[in-house]
């Protein structure tokens, strides 16, 4: 086999008979394969072989000289621990990389097309739109807002009540871009709808709930509930209208109260809030149909406004039996409360108009076959609304069509689902094993260039969250000191060292000690700069404290020193969340659910309202076909439209923008940067188990790929001895299975144990394959996704066994165990 197919793989001979080692498997065929190699060793002269090999560590015959790291660089460079024996050989970076062919990057400056999702710049104006004046005056003093966006122009007329009865009576459908305001577009019209209500002197908080907004994450909740909360603060009265002048005119309550509802808050909290009334309504499915069967005191019977926002995402988290559950007990309680004003036991005072029915907005980026399923079922003689649409829209509709038909048409003529086209967006071609320095470089040379602005965020997709907590961890814990002595100590010791030194600081610990916040943590590779995570297996206080962390911008003295953000996170803030200052999107791990509209989703975290940004993705080699697949997947219907493409950068240019230096410098440099990463891996059994569970999670969430997508992403092209380096781990990858188990088996002081895991077991094939994915241990994982899932409530029952039909924390597939997953061959 060949050396560099394996990290640090120690190997032990013996000279002479086959002696067994205990605790080595594999079966008599791995024994004739050492038997060969021994008798070969053996006839062939070699005057460096030791003549006295110990039973514990035998050296391997010494190989050809190396040249010293300052004459040949660090392509041959190898770390040797003082005090210890040459056991461990550390690859390098630079050597047995694949070979391909670098995409030759483009010298000229890319011009880029007009911002497609910013304000208009035309005579458009809300006020011609229909929006009442207290809004409107509200828009541009308190929020900055003067003027509507495309889809927010095309979307107001049908919304606002103010039209004719033909229009206003039927349910919209809403597909726009990423960024272009589609909030603001349901959210005016029902506050114009509710707004008349206050001059009627019976109406307070008590009337209970008459709109309830449904969206996918808890983030999006609560950015959707800060929006709402900030459009509720308007003026009652015209500026230039005194209270006390008899010709103004009728006086406006202050009724209108915005409440949130997502799993993780605390139920009696919420519970006297409804008790008490919340008109407008923000909140995650499973805790709303929670309250709507089990709280007693939640008025929902005179519900006016029922609005999905990001559709696509609810089906795809499996929330479809959740949302009819929902729609049902809404018509019910409607029904209850109607049937107790008829028959006077109501103890409501003034008039409703009963008759008046519930409108159902659905917003969503794409209209696939689950969405158009789901309007289906919620809209009634929907208008479908797009950003290019103009106001022949209204027209084009038949009233007189069913809806079903009407979702038709527009799917025939639908649009493909592209970015901003002011976004620029590029590529890199990168190693697995260079994919960490790399990444490293890139988010240097981004805050680098940053400098002297007020503050600069970037966001860095991953795969799983397992990914997200060793990343974050790593950044936080990793110095660029020579700790030589420690170091040696903590591997000569290995795990025992680590259980001895427990107490040394991981990345949460060294945050508090510096100053800094749990859930921020710092390092000195970025300087100024902090890294905060999320991603849905987080306590949601963290998720909370983390994206208000992100998400802050510096004012007033402290905006005068420059400061930088960086979001780890998995696919969960891929939607809707409007992050400002957002450089930059990194993905680090491609999509591996929804191709390229996951895609686009991500890279719409930036070039938001007509600003620019930059969308970078990580291809490893095997994968260079997937930017042509994703550039043909965003191309428009329409001839006019302009072609997306993606720039390829080459990664030795971001190697040497990231970490500077003359000629191959940043090789020396970024291999130093590797050393310390390993270095943090090795100081205790922590950070080992950190690293070793993010890269098993990484293999079985790279093996949920659709098989749409297998020619482009598959186990098999992995070589998972590079893919473990950019972990920074020096074992090799078969030998993970065993360490894990035993870090698991210490761990685990329930007596009640589980069934042997498969890692525990011997590897069918005598050791063939032993960097095969299936050998790894599952166990755990698969108690973790369970749980999650079964929190979430996304589950169904398939051979007598609960799971997830939507993706979770692994973003496994409906249908497959994790088991199976981690499997798949073909």
């Amino acid at each position: 086999m060949d050396d560099d197919l394996v990290l640090n793989l120690v190997t032990e001979v013996e000279s002479g008979s086959q002696k067994h080692v205990p605790g080595r498997k594999g079966g008599r065929w791995t024994d004739r394969v050492k038997a060969n190699r021994a008798a070969k060793r053996k006839d062939r002269p070699d005057e460096s072989r030791s003549t006295e090999p110990s039973h514990n560590s035998i050296e391997r015959p010494t190989k050809k000289a190396r040249q010293d790291f300052q004459t040949k660089g660090p392509a041959d460079y190898a770390e040797r621990p003082a005090g210890r024996s040459s056991t461990q050989i550390i690859s390098s970076l630079f050597s047995s990389n694949p070979k391909f062919d670098q995409p030759a990057s483009t010298n000229s400056v890319k011009i880029l097309g007009r911002p497609s999702n910013a304000p208009l710049g035309d005579s458009s104006t809300f006020a011609g739109l229909g929006l009442d004046p207290l809004i409107i005056n509200h828009l541009n003093s308190k929020m900055n807002i003067a003027n509507p966006t495309s889809i927010q122009r095309a979307a107001l007329p049908a919304l606002l009540s103010n039209l004719a009865e033909d229009t206003s009576s039927r349910d919209v459908f809403i597909q726009s871009q990423t960024g272009s305001g589609k909030t603001l577009s349901f959210l005016l019209p029902i506050i114009q709808d509710l707004l008349p209500l206050s001059t009627q002197s019976y109406i307070d908080r008590s009337i209970g709930t008459l709109a309830i907004i449904i969206v996918p994450t808890r983030e999006l909740a609560k950015q959707i509930s800060d929006v709402l909360e900030a459009l509720l603060t308007l003026r009652l009265r015209p500026p230039d209208e005194s209270p006390d002048d008899p010709s103004s005119g009728p006086r406006l309550t202050r009724w209108l109260v915005s409440g949130l509802l997502t799993g993780g808050a605390t139920k009696t909290h919420e519970k006297a809030r409804l008790r008490k009334g919340l008109p407008i309504l923000v909140a995650t499915p499973g805790r709303l149909l929670d309250h709507l069967q089990n709280t007693a005191s939640f008025n929902v019977g005179k519900c006016r406004w029922l609005v999905l926002d990001e559709a696509d995402r609810l089906m795809e988290l499996g929330f479809e039996e959740t949302i009819t559950g929902i729609i049902k007990g809404l018509d019910g309680r409607r029904k209850l409360a109607k049937l107790a004003v008829e028959e006077g036991k109501s103890m409501e005072v003034g008039g409703w108009d009963w008759e008046k029915r519930r409108r159902s907005v659905l917003c969503s980026a794409t209209i696939r076959e689950d969405v158009q399923k789901l309007a289906g079922t919620t809209l009634v003689h929907p208008i479908v609304i797009k950003a290019t649409h103009n106001e022949e829209t209204l027209k084009a509709a038949d009233p007189s069509k069913p809806h079903a038909d009407v979702m038709a048409e527009v799917v025939a003529g639908n649009m493909k689902f592209t970015p901003p086209s002011q976004l620029a967006q590029k590529f890199v071609l990168v190693p697995l094993k260079l994919r960490l320095v790399t990444l490293i470089a890139l988010l240097r040379s981004l805050i680098a260039q940053s400098q002297g602005k007020r503050t600069t965020k970037v966001i860095v997709f991953l795969s799983c969250t397992d990914s997200v907590d060793f990343h974050w961890n790593l950044l936080g814990g990793t110095t660029m000191e020579d700790d030589a002595e420690n170091d040696s100590e903590s591997e000569s010791e290995g795990e025992g060292a680590g259980e001895a030194d427990g107490d040394n600081l991981n990345s949460q610990k060294s945050a508090k000690a510096n100053g800094s916040k749990a859930y921020e943590a710092r390092t000195p590779l970025l300087p100024e700069t902090a890294i905060f995570r999320l991603h849905g297996s987080l306590p949601l206080q963290t998720r909370q404290a983390s994206l208000r962390g992100f998400a802050a911008v510096p004012s007033g003295k402290s905006a005068s020193s420059s400061t930088a953000s960086v979001l780890l996170c998995t696919s969960v803030a891929s939607r809707g969340l409007d992050l400002p200052l957002v450089r930059a999107v990194i993905q680090y791990d491609l999509p591996t659910e929804g191709g390229a509209t996951e895609y686009v989703h991500r890279v719409g975290r930036t070039a938001r309202a007509g600003k620019g940004g930059e969308a970078w993705s990580f291809v490893s080699p095997s994968e260079s076909d997937w930017v042509n697949w994703v550039q043909g997947k965003m191309q428009g219907d329409d001839a006019q439209s302009e072609k997306v493409t993606l720039e390829p950068i080459g990664m030795d240019s971001v190697l040497r923008k990231g970490f500077g230096g003359k000629g191959s410098d940043f090789e020396a440099r970024a291999t130093e940067v590797q050393l310390s990463f390993e270095r943090w891996v090795l100081r205790n059994s922590e950070n080992a188990e950190f690293a070793r569970k993010a890269f098993l999670s990484h293999v079985r969430a790279y093996a949920t790929h659709p098989s749409d997508e297998k020619h482009l992403f598959h186990v098999r092209n992995l070589h998972l001895g590079h893919l473990a380096k950019a972990f920074a781990l020096r074992d090799a990858p078969s030998n993970m299975k065993g360490a894990g188990a035993k870090a698991q088996a210490k761990g685990n002081k329930r007596k009640d144990t589980a069934q042997p895991h498969r890692a525990s077991q011997p590897s069918r094939g005598g050791g063939k394959n032993k960097d095969k994915a299936e050998d790894y241990d599952v166990g755990d994982a698969e108690k973790r996704m369970e749980k999650v899932v079964r929190a979430q409530g996304r589950l169904t029952k398939q051979g007598g066994k609960m799971l997830s039909s939507g993706t979770g924390e692994f973003q496994i597939a409906g249908g497959y165990s994790l088991e199976r997953l981690v499997n798949v061959r073909t």
